[in-house]
C-alpha cells in the first residue's frame, strides 16, 4: 500500500531543530506526567552571557522511565543496588514491632 504525502497545513512551520550543549535540568511532578525543562546553550561565549534556552518536555511518567533506561544503557551504567540492613537491625527491627 502506497503512503498518502502530507499536506502541510497553512501557517504551519516546521518545528526548529535545536543543537547544543545541556547545561542542567529540573523537573516538575504532575501527578500523571512530568514536566522535564532542559537547559541548552549553543557555546561557551552564550553561557558566559547567561544565554541560556529553557525546553519543556511533558511526558508520561512511562515515557520518563524508558528515557531513564535508554540513558543508562547509553552510558554503560546502572542504578546502585540496594544494600540489605545489617543483621543486627533486621532483628531489632522485628522485635520492636
Amino acid at each position: 500500500m502506497a503512503k498518502r504525502a502530507v499536506k502541510k497545513q497553512a501557517g504551519l512551520a516546521e518545528p526548529a531543530h535545536h543543537m547544543g550543549v545541556v547545561v542542567g535540568w529540573t523537573h516538575q511532578d504532575l501527578g500523571a506526567s512530568i514536566d522535564l525543562r532542559l537547559q541548552s546553550t549553543v557555546s561557551q561565549q552564550a553561557l558566559d552571557q547567561k544565554k541560556i534556552d529553557s525546553h519543556h518536555f511533558l511526558m508520561t511518567r512511562n515515557q520518563a522511565l524508558l528515557l531513564a533506561k535508554f540513558l543508562l544503557d547509553a552510558t554503560g551504567q546502572s542504578l546502585p543496588q540496594k544494600q540489605r540492613p545489617p543483621l543486627w537491625r533486621r532483628l531489632a527491627r522485628r522485635f520492636n514491632k
